[in-house]
């Protein structure tokens, strides 16, 4: 599904400075990790339950608290990816943390939201990954239709689009990704 004209998926070197990712871990640590989970089947009220899965086993907490996205060393970090994004900061997602022990992974899968289509939020257009520590072995992102895997490095970031550059409410799926399991490190 892959050819000469994409998908890009950009690697952008020293995205974040030591002492910011060691902060957004350290919020993690505090805020506590939960068990991730995908999004689950619809409620009567158009919400999404929340769907536990094998194809997940990863921890995540999220920077939605004042105390995370107004500290003085992730505030720059958010208005950086908007930066690089093109896109508002009030037009992005909270800052998800995800850690991954030994073995733990997360199988082939799409970031597009697809019950977002046509809402006033729209769709997932682009994600951005930033690797806040060094793996010792694996845990490397993956692209498998693409033949490409991003290792994890301390500060970069990875950023793809889930959507087709000139069709941006509808998924461009050649950026299914996952994250390959961790050998050893976190």
């Amino acid at each position: 599904g892959v050819n000469k004209d994409g998908p890009w998926i950009v690697l952008l070197e020293g995205f974040v400075s030591d002492e910011e990712a060691d902060r957004l871990v350290y919020i993690g640590k505090e805020q506590g990790y939960e068990r991730s989970a995908d999004v689950g089947k619809e409620k009567p009220d158009g919400s999404h339950e929340s769907s536990v899965s094998e194809s997940r086993t990863s921890h995540n907490t999220w920077c939605q608290e004042p105390s995370c996205y107004e500290d003085p060393l992730v505030a720059p970090i958010i208005e950086r990816i908007a930066n690089v994004t093109g896109t508002k900061v009030e037009n992005s997602e909270y800052l998800q943390m995800l850690q991954y022990e030994p073995g733990q992974y997360y199988r082939q899968h799409h970031d597009y939201i697809p019950h977002h289509f046509g809402m006033p939020c729209g769709v997932r257009i682009l994600t951005l990954f930033i690797y806040l520590n060094d793996v010792e072995e694996g845990g490397g992102t993956s692209f498998p239709l693409a033949d490409l895997v991003v290792q994890p490095k301390k500060g970069n970031a990875v950023l793809w689009p889930s959507v087709l550059d000139d069709k941006p409410e509808r998924k461009d799926g050649r950026t299914d990704h996952e994250a390959l399991p961790v050998l050893s490190g976190i």
